[in-house]
């Protein structure tokens, strides 16, 4: 299922109007953050939410309104809103903008942004006028004006070395929440399940080499892990995964399997600093063995070094505990 800017990229490409929602403002406690977004389009289709049910219809109504006229218009919903007949459970007041247009260049720069993974930002100069997609280096809010600036971070993408179940389950739990999946694996019967989930296959042919890869795939919003039983296969992985500015690196196995991966990283001339990002035991959940709870416990633990990455003050620090054999 497109998220809201999918839906907005999707439509714009086949020439169909389509609404944005963003939420700018908030006050008190919510289930969002700033940043939120849904998108409607002229045909019922809608993508995102801002809560579990008790705001979203009438935010569909409102985005079809400023469908219909063309226009931008900031409305309050909750605390202090114009609307008394909506009364949000958590006590909290919302400022939503409805953006009927979103000129072209503002979707072709928002397109080209999450192509290329890199950070950006929309700015409202007014309540009335729609966005334009700028740099990440913009400020939160111009001092003096009515601006709204919002800044959007890539997604998480997991970057797997493995093999067996294991990989198999991660792929398959990560691409059930829509998160992108590289996979590295020297089983190459695991193409056709790999290829029915959408994930790329690199088959690694030797222990000391991996395929060629894009220096983008390390990327700042990307967790590197492996998954082998056999640690062998995952030196030159871990290697290049920490030399890199990926949010994780985590590696499955023991605390005895960590301590020796470590002495083994060090003789090939992986530096300490380095070496103190590797986090092992990997995943949230203790002494996780099956593949698909360990799937759960691992990729809870990706989501949160994400989050820490993209979000650092709403993330809550949380330890790792032994998952893995």
């Amino acid at each position: 299922m497109p998220d809201a800017l999918e839906l907005l990229i999707a439509s714009a490409r086949r020439n169909e109007a389509c609404a944005l929602v963003t939420l700018v403002g908030l006050h008190g406690a919510a289930p969002r953050r700033i940043g939120a977004q849904m998108a409607v389009t002229a045909n019922g289709e809608v993508a995102g939410s801002f809560s579990g049910g008790c705001l979203d219809g009438s935010v569909i109504e409102d985005a079809r309104r400023a469908l219909d006229e063309g226009v931008s218009r900031r409305v309050r919903y909750g605390e202090d809103s114009p609307y008394v007949d909506i009364v949000l459970p958590c006590g909290s007041g919302l400022d939503l903008q409805f953006d009927g247009v979103v000129p072209a260049a503002t979707v072709d720069a928002i397109a080209q942004a999450i192509a290329a993974r890199r950070p950006f930002a929309l700015r409202w100069r007014d309540p009335a006028s729609p966005p334009a997609c700028v740099s990440d280096a913009m400020p939160a809010a111009d001092a003096d004006t009515d601006a709204v600036v919002v800044q959007r971070m890539p997604a998480l993408r997991l970057v797997l070395a493995g093999a067996g179940d294991t990989l198999l389950a991660m792929c398959r739990l990560a691409r059930a929440a829509d998160i992108a999946v590289i996979a590295l694996s020297p089983e190459r019967d695991l193409r056709a399940p790999l290829d029915a989930l959408g994930v790329d296959l690199h088959v690694l042919q030797a222990q000391h080499a991996l395929p060629l890869l894009d220096d983008a795939a390390f990327d700042a919003w990307t967790a590197a892990i492996t998954l082998f039983h056999d640690h062998d296969w995952e030196l030159p992985f871990l290697q290049r995964a920490l030399d890199s500015d990926a949010c994780l690196v985590g590696a499955m196995g023991s605390p005895r399997a960590q301590a020796l991966r470590l002495e083994r990283l060090q003789a090939l001339g992986v530096d300490a600093a380095s070496l103190t990002r590797l986090r092992s035991p990997l995943g949230l959940l203790p002494r996780a063995r099956d593949p698909q709870e360990l799937a759960v416990s691992i990729l809870a633990e990706a989501m949160q070094a994400h989050r820490e990455r993209c979000h650092p003050a709403d993330a809550r620090a949380i330890s790792p505990t032994p998952a893995g054999a």
